[in-house]
């Protein structure tokens, strides 16, 4: 992990110094460093103040856009609310780690971004202050509901949803309008029957000299998130991954789930059988080089691609309805923090529908303040579409916020991998998806209990 690098913006003699905490470089899987709370984590809040400003120190995973933000913002901060964020980053590879020492020690920032599914856990080891307790206003009736509920657990309402990532279904205009094709399928047999008509229109393609295309696409065994692509196939088809404190993951809507997720790129032929090895930037590339025509993504891969794009909601199984699955990130405040009140003001800040919207454009993501779309960065026709399809129209889940999470996602991991490459190296028979969930299961069960 590359150091971090403070950085001085000084203003005109006499004016204050903003000092920000420019963090760590690079990704998840170039970090090295131990977590042992190495930069910025110098100890507990102190409250002290100098010339009636209040410094915070804040700390974020890695975001390209964050430095730029606070570049910006500090300055408003400071003149209107009498606070200077003194900021760090960390790399996702370090953050656990990072989180848990600080909480552990009741040391570090006063003001963190927290990850979904950790939240269980640290709020069970009093990691965040409720944000009703610390004074912060939430404007319930202006965020979408779905993010809104991920930030209380047990009761507590550890954080604001500060920007999250929905997945629609994203296709190129003009390839589905040549192949005949009306619009993203609201069921998967409409999905599997566009597919038989977008690779008649392929094979016309093939003789005027394009590469072999295909109508759909999403990430296979070699993508981290390969979970979450399943879990939206358990939803549509109107599936649980977990009841309770049950693993529920290998019913039978969520067999026949995964059962049409191999069949994909084999039966139905939507999807290159390449796919079933695909990563997120495989696909992504796939995509970018319309060797696909549509695929379930957030508006970020839309941001690099010079062509028209459409959106709609992902399709319904035959079980269930339309779903899709959302990243979150929140912004929580630690107990430990001796600035309790502008701590407050500052979460405050970053729900204002234009700060929300800036922050969420800025870093590829969508806001989770519903009027934040009226802002002019979120005027174009696929925003607007992505709002009123996917946001408003679609049953939006995130990952289970259970303890234990993480051994019971590896062990989901573990069986769509396996039955997903079976299927594309022909070796899979009747019964294997089933015995690959339910050890897969009993692997969860053991996690959940533990």
């Amino acid at each position: 992990m590359r150091s971090g690098k403070r950085r001085r913006f000084i203003k005109s003699a006499g004016a204050a110094t903003v000092t920000l905490l420019a963090g760590c470089g690079g990704n998840e899987s170039s970090e090295s460093s131990d977590g042992d709370g190495g930069d910025g984590d110098s100890g507990a809040s102190t409250g002290e103040q100098s010339n009636d400003i209040t410094t915070l120190t804040v700390r974020h995973f890695v975001n390209d856009h964050i430095e730029t933000f606070y570049e910006k913002h500090n300055p408003i901060l400071k003149k209107e609310h009498g606070i200077s964020v003194d900021f760090e980053t960390m790399g996702w590879g370090v953050a656990r780690k990072k989180q848990n020492n600080s909480i552990s020690t009741r040391t570090g920032p006063d003001v963190e971004e927290i990850a979904s599914t950790w939240m269980p856990q640290q709020v069970n080891s009093d990691g965040w202050m409720d944000l009703e307790e610390a004074g912060v206003s939430m404007p319930t009736e202006n965020i979408y509901d779905s993010p809104l509920q991920i930030g209380k657990f047990d009761g507590v309402r550890a954080g604001f949803p500060w920007f999250w990532g929905p997945r629609g279904h994203i296709y190129y205009k003009s390839l589905f309008e040549e192949a005949g094709i009306d619009g993203p399928p609201s069921t998967w047999d409409e999905l599997a029957n566009d597919a038989s008509k977008y690779n008649t229109q392929a094979e016309k393609w093939e003789q005027e000299g394009y590469n072999t295309r295909y109508l759909f696409g999403i990430p296979g065994a070699n993508n981290w998130a390969v979970v979450q692509y399943y879990m939206m196939l358990i939803w549509q088809n109107g599936g649980s991954v977990i009841a309770g404190s049950k693993p529920t993951f290998d019913s039978d809507a969520a067999v026949e789930a995964l059962n049409f997720y191999k069949d994909l790129s084999t039966t139905h032929k939507a999807s290159p059988q390449a796919s079933v090895e695909w990563n997120g930037v495989a696909r992504n590339n796939a995509f970018s080089s319309k060797r696909i025509a549509s695929t379930w993504q957030g508006l970020r891969v839309a941001n690099d691609i010079d062509a028209e794009l459409g959106v709609g909601k992902p399709p319904a199984g035959p079980r269930g309805e339309s779903s899709t699955f959302f990243g979150v990130n929140l912004m929580g405040i630690h107990p430990w923090t001796k600035k309790k009140s502008e701590a407050a003001t500052f979460i405050e800040y970053l729900m204002q529908p234009e700060v929300n919207a800036e922050l969420a454009k800025g870093s590829g993501f969508l806001p989770t303040i519903k009027s934040s779309f009226e802002q002019d960065a979120f005027q174009g026709e696929l925003y607007q579409s992505f709002s009123e399809d996917v946001l408003n129209n679609t049953n939006a889940k995130t990952a289970p916020q259970v303890v234990g999470w993480g051994d019971v996602s590896g062990a989901i991991k573990g069986a769509v991998t396996k039955v997903l490459t079976k299927a594309a190296t022909d070796s899979w028979s009747e019964g294997d998806t089933e015995k690959a969930l339910q050890q897969a299961a009993m692997q969860a069960e053991n996690a959940l209990q533990g």
